[in-house]
């Protein structure tokens, strides 16, 4: 297998097909779900009582396709920004700078008139107070105060029979006063600022200032759009809405700006809809009493241009007429009215979306009465009762022409025939001529059964084919983006396949039933061992190949591996059932394993990306046919099973029998292979189900009655060898952890020095550890492996949770120093006391492998380890820059006995200066190697585990003068690549 690194790179043809791919998703989403419409040239407007009612789907939208290039999902309307409000104090300061240089009428108190500015340079003394009079017993009151010193208003509206008018203001200076009386009012404002101060206020419902808006203005399929600018410490400008626009009917508004709010008000006041609440676009259903009032404004008083349209969007006018077409029809584009009336002359299913723009075009379908059906690009069809229907362009969309498609997906009309055998007879080739046309295919394929699309355009300005496939009640099955897709069947028969494209051009599809072998290479199985497997090629062109695993000539259980020129993973093998269902891939990879049934034929797609190469593909069988030696040894620590991978298909397999109750350690090690090769292995069991595949941790297997290994080459460079050793280990059985380590025992506060050979005959040792709950004992060693980041491995296994290469809950092992012999063991609070089993195996190391090894409790202990100490050194000289090495005599001596170097001036040298090599089953003699590297002549003290110490004061784990530096030995004496234990 080649090296787990994935490439992709665009090059020809294949590289634009990405890039126009991913230009045009949004495009040929739409375009995947819409089909061709004509636009009528004459207008009808349905009356609001005319029938278009909605149900739910026809039927369930089929399972979805297990695409190889995965289906996007539909896209909706670009996000509107959020109403941005602006900061407070900002914005009372420019009003008060924009009202300063209006030339209002100046006066403190007294008669004001609506709609009329008026400012007070000096404020009075005691506040002002400004009176009108109101002919209207109902009306909504308006007022804006702005102080001209940047502060707040705070103005009060007082009734004729002198209550309090209840006045509110949710953002701003503006307030709003619904008033019950007709008469004079008083207004004060009063406020804790100093300086002048405007007011002006509007009758908003008796007002005759407001614009009378044209129902000519007001259609959905020509909406006027008014702009203008308010004035500075004004209430806002207000608008009548048309007398058409009655109590039921829905208005769609869209403001330009978000500096100003747009409300609508019923003929009593009160709030219908607000730009506040539903953004800059928004659909309002008119309640209450007509006639209904717009009103836009500014919160604070500010001087702020903005455009607005108002629209009926109930019983639209305007729009031209859509009738569903058949496919094959090219939709007319030409017309950029804001909307269409799609008139459906038959219940059914339907798809429909704007076609024939190149900017991001959106909009809704609404019932006759306003009210919104289906979704705005609908991914599935929309069942549609015959009436009339108004799709409508988002009021801030931008305004060049566009088409509809309008097309019922129960149709035949404009369908031709198409095979299904693609790889064998060829794929269907056509046109498209115009944008957003749909072409359909009728397919022979039966339901229950899965079918490949592979999109191949014939030439650089070919189209690109997204598919959607219904049924023969238009109940969408799946849908197959540009590239290569799969696609399972679950409906009526006969499917039609009704293909799109972003842009004109010849098309050509391949479409293949997934258990058709017709037209695939045959790939023949191959045994373990050095098979060169069978060849592929794959062309910039050609990026599927389809390959035959013929009916009754594969196993039950078979695992896949493929390798190439470039060494490389830049392609993924997948196999597929005749009902489209994906058996196994080898996506982010290059092997995986299989589960085939016995008799049926399988189709398997060997899939690029974008790399022409030639691929070697092998498969071979793991299930109980297996023909797979037995292991060299199944004793805990027994001898390896070996193998030389020569080539980058190679692979070894293992075959044996267990009970049941049986626990069992199995793992590869490649010690001496190249950089960034070695080997990968996977353990089945006797059924062929995968049960572990080795990351670094040894796998751990129980509960069958028989277990196949097999292991591959990883990363061969092509010439040197991958040598690989098998570890089979049985470490238990239904009487308990097995006899050879059970004869061996240690614990977290008893593990005396271990020494011995690790040999590919006896390739690791095991010993029964009894362990509480809670404890944590460190293992620190010494071997004679000299590679640089090789060492042995330690493991503590629990009779429970014995299965994986993960992390057991209840006891970890794992490496204090990376580099280095030292490793710590814990089990966790909730560990039971017993006996665990403790592995040392060869790991990365080189094998014959001498160590020895001890353990130290840290934690949990019944008492603290002894403190170490040491009398002498021996020799207790060296020159600077050299590694010498040094026995230390003394008491409570250990493997893991912290040794430092400590100057007159109290600075110590670096831990990995020393490194233990031996130890004495008593601790009174500890070797080590010493490495003077850095360290300036002088006299050094001996300290040991750090203790608490004087300076000059022997104490236990303190040995003053101890150890001399001499000057360094001439430069040439150097050794080659620096300090020898930096590595």
């Amino acid at each position: 297998m080649p090296h787990l690194f994935r490439a992709v790179r665009c090059r020809g043809r294949d590289g634009r097909r990405g890039v126009v791919a991913l230009v045009a998703l949004i495009v040929a989403v739409l375009a995947t779900l819409v089909g061709p419409v004509g636009a009528a040239t004459a207008a009808v407007t349905p009356k609001d009582g005319q029938s278009a009612a909605v149900s739910p789907a026809a039927s369930p939208v089929a399972e979805g396709a297990s695409a190889l290039t995965a289906a996007p999902a539909p896209k909706a309307a670009p996000a509107k920004p959020e109403p941005k409000r602006p900061e407070p104090a900002a914005a009372r300061a420019t009003a008060a700078r924009e009202v300063s240089r209006t030339a209002g009428a100046d006066t403190c108190s007294g008669a004001i008139a609506p709609d009329t500015l008026y400012t007070c340079a000096e404020r009075p003394e005691g506040g002002s107070r400004f009176t009108f009079t109101l002919t209207s017993a109902t009306d909504l009151v308006l007022v804006q105060a702005v102080s001209l010193s940047g502060g707040t208003e705070y103005p009060k509206l007082t009734a004729p029979d002198g209550s309090a008018v209840a006045c509110t203001s949710v953002y701003g200076t503006e307030a709003r006063c619904p008033t019950n009386k007709a008469g004079a009012y008083t207004l004060d404002v009063n406020s804790s600022s100093t300086g002048g101060f405007s007011v002006s206020y509007k009758a908003l419902l008796s007002s005759t200032t407001c614009t009378n808006v044209a129902a000519s203005s007001a259609t959905l399929g020509a909406p006027r759009a008014v702009e203008a600018t308010l004035a500075a410490g004004s209430t806002g400008d207000c608008f009548r809405l048309p007398t058409a626009f009655a109590a039921g009917s829905v208005l769609r508004a869209h403001l330009t700006s978000y500096e100003v709010l747009g409300t609508i008000y019923d003929a009593t006041g009160k709030q219908l809809c607000s730009t506040r609440d539903e953004g800059l676009d928004f659909d309002c259903k008119l309640t209450g009493t007509a006639p209904f009032t717009l009103l836009v404004n500014e919160e604070y008083g500010r001087s702020v241009p903005y455009g607005f349209t108002v629209a009926r969007l109930s019983g639209a006018s305007g729009c031209p007429v859509v009738d569903a077409q058949a496919y094959g029809t090219v939709p007319d584009a030409g017309s950029s009215v804001p909307c269409r009336i799609l008139r459906v002359t038959a219940a059914g299913p339907y798809v429909f979306g704007p076609v024939g723009t190149s900017s991001w075009t959106y909009g809704t379908l609404h019932r006759v009465n306003g009210t919104e059906v289906c979704t705005s690009t609908p991914l599935t069809p929309c069942t549609l009762a015959a009436g009339y229907y108004t799709w409508a362009r988002g009021a801030d969309n931008l305004k060049d022409a566009y088409g509809i498609s309008f097309y019922a997906t129960n149709q035949t009309a404009g369908c031709t025939d198409a095979r299904d055998d693609g790889f064998a007879s060829g794929p269907a080739q056509g046109t498209f001529t115009g944008a957003g046309q749909q072409l359909c295919r009728t397919l022979p394929t039966a339901t229950g059964k899965g079918l490949y699309f592979y999109d191949t355009p014939p030439a650089d300005d070919g189209a690109n084919v997204d598919t959607t496939v219904y049924d023969a009640k238009g109940v969408q099955q799946c849908v197959a983006t540009s590239g290569l897709s799969v696609c399972k069947l679950t409906g009526t028969a006969p499917f039609r396949a009704v293909l799109s494209a972003p842009t004109t051009g010849a098309y050509r599809m391949t479409i293949h039933g997934t258990g058709n072998t017709a037209g695939c290479a045959t790939w023949d199985s191959s045994p373990f061992g050095p098979s060169p497997g069978t060849t592929f090629d794959l062309t910039a062109d050609k990026q599927v190949a389809c390959l035959a695993l013929g009916a009754g000539k594969h196993s039950t259980a078979e695992m896949i591996d493929y390798t190439n020129t470039t060494n490389r993973v830049n392609a993924s093998v997948q196999i597929y059932d005749g009902a489209g269902n994906q058996v196994c891939s080898t996506v982010g990879g290059s092997t995986t394993r299989c589960d085939l049934q016995a008799t049926p034929a399988y189709s398997a797609l060997l899939i690029g990306t974008g790399y022409t190469d030639s691929y070697r593909l092998v498969r071979r069988d793991i299930s109980q046919t297996a023909k797979c030696p037995a292991p060299t040894s199944l004793t805990v620590g027994g001898a390896s099973t070996g193998y030389t991978f020569k080539s980058a298909l190679d692979s070894t397999c293992l075959q044996f029998k267990t009970a049941t109750t049986d626990k069992l350690v199995i793992s590869q090690r490649t010690p001496t292979a190249a950089y960034r090769t070695g080997a990968v292995l996977v353990v089945v069991d006797a059924t062929g189900k995968a049960l572990c595949r080795q990351w670094g941790n040894a796998c751990r297997v129980t509960g069958s009655t028989g277990y196949l290994v097999y292991v591959l080459a990883s990363g061969y460079d092509g010439s040197t060898p991958i040598v690989a050793h098998i570890d089979t280990w049985k470490v238990a059985t239904a009487a308990g952890w097995a006899p050879e380590c059970t004869s061996k025992r240690i614990g977290a506060e008893n593990f005396p020095v271990r020494s011995g050979t690790l040999t590919e005959a006896a390739a690791g040792y095991c010993a029964v550890a009894t362990v509480k709950p809670g404890q944590r004992f460190n293992i620190y060693g010494a071997d004679n492996s000299v590679a640089s980041g090789t060492n042995p491995n330690v493991e503590m296994l629990s009779a429970t949770g014995f299965t994986g290469s993960g992390l057991d809950p209840l006891v970890q092992c794992g490496n204090n120093n990376v580099g280095d012999f030292d490793f710590y063991c814990s089990t966790s609070q909730s560990a039971p006391q017993g006996e665990y089993l403790f592995l040392l195996s060869a790991y990365t190391a080189a094998t014959p492998l001498k160590y020895q090894m001890q353990g130290v409790c840290v934690f949990g202990c019944a008492s603290r380890p002894k403190q170490a100490d040491a009398t002498s050194v021996t020799p207790a000289t060296s020159p600077a820059g050299t590694t010498t090495k040094v026995a230390l005599r003394g008491t409570n001596l250990t493997l893991g006995t912290d040794v430092v170097l400590r100057a007159a001036d109290g600075s110590t040298s670096p831990y990995r200066m020393v490194r233990a090599t031996a130890v004495n089953t008593a601790g009174t003699v500890l070797v080590v190697e010493l490495s003077t590297f850095g360290l300036e002549p002088g006299t050094y003290d001996l300290v040991l585990d750090s203790p608490g110490f004087t300076a000059g004061t022997r104490s236990p784990g303190y040995l003053p003068g101890a150890y001399k530096v001499t000057a360094a030995p001439p430069p040439a004496q150097t050794p080659p690549g620096g300090h020898p234990l930096a590595n």
